[in-house]
């Protein structure tokens, strides 16, 4: 892949994150990898000259209001809306703990936070530390921006995904989602160590989408909605 355009669809991991590296023509293979932060991967892709980048994690937060992209996100999953949490209000970005995040959230936007929302926030943190908003502006290079794996699902099979990918079933029927647009996913990815299974597998739907944001035909659900500090609130997809 090294003469070819490429982009990257990257993952929270247990080892940090996990990266997806392919080329921008569909049925290009894929290769992962682990780093320990956001930083590293980066790196990475400024370094390979990467076109586009799609990040698992919520980078634009909300005010008091929820984000639009979220609300559409949410419609598009239908039966599987639940695995969309709703992105932590940017009040609560630097809580110390849940109880704290909880009691932010509530006081400005009269909704509390999920567990599952706040232990998002270390890595929100993470990516925000590294990235600008001019690095999710169309002209840049690598352009970054947030993703949704169950969203970039959804679109890339036509519908939501019927099962969990937690369970087997779930993980073989987004393997067979995947298989026809990266040459060597069939008839399972390679393990790495850092990342499980349904790691790689978001980090290549992330990737799918990162083809469409440099081809340009990425859908953007919660297009021209910012934050108050300049970042763009919208799902790629």
């Amino acid at each position: 892949m090294s003469d070819a355009a490429l982009v990257a669809g990257v993952d929270a991991a247990k080892g940090g994150w996990v990266m997806a590296v392919t080329a921008t023509t569909p049925g290009s293979p894929v290769a992962f990898s682990v780093w320990p932060s956001f930083a590293d991967v980066w790196g990475q892709a400024r370094s390979q000259r990467l076109l586009a980048v799609g990040v698992d994690m919520p980078i634009g937060l909300p005010g008091k209001d929820l984000r639009r992209s979220d609300v559409e996100a949410r419609e598009l999953l239908g039966p599987r809306r639940s695995s969309l949490f709703w992105t932590p209000p940017l009040c609560v970005l630097n809580a110390a703990d849940h109880a704290e995040a909880n009691h932010q959230a509530r006081a400005h936007t009269g909704r509390g936070l999920s567990i599952q929302a706040f232990h998002l926030l270390p890595k929100v943190r993470e990516v925000r530390a590294v990235l600008t908003p001019e690095d999710l502006s169309p002209q840049a290079r690598p352009q970054a921006a947030e993703v949704h794996p169950e969203t970039s699902f959804a679109v890339l099979a036509g519908g939501p995904m019927s099962v969990s990918k937690r369970q087997p079933a779930g993980q073989a029927e987004r393997m067979a989602a995947l298989s026809p647009e990266f040459d060597n996913l069939s008839p399972s990815p390679p393990s790495i160590s850092g990342a499980n299974l349904d790691d790689l597998l978001d980090a290549a739907a992330a990737g799918w989408t990162a083809r469409r944001m440099a081809a340009g035909t990425a859908m953007i659900l919660g297009q021209g909605e910012l934050d108050e500090t300049g970042y763009p609130m919208a799902i790629w997809a």
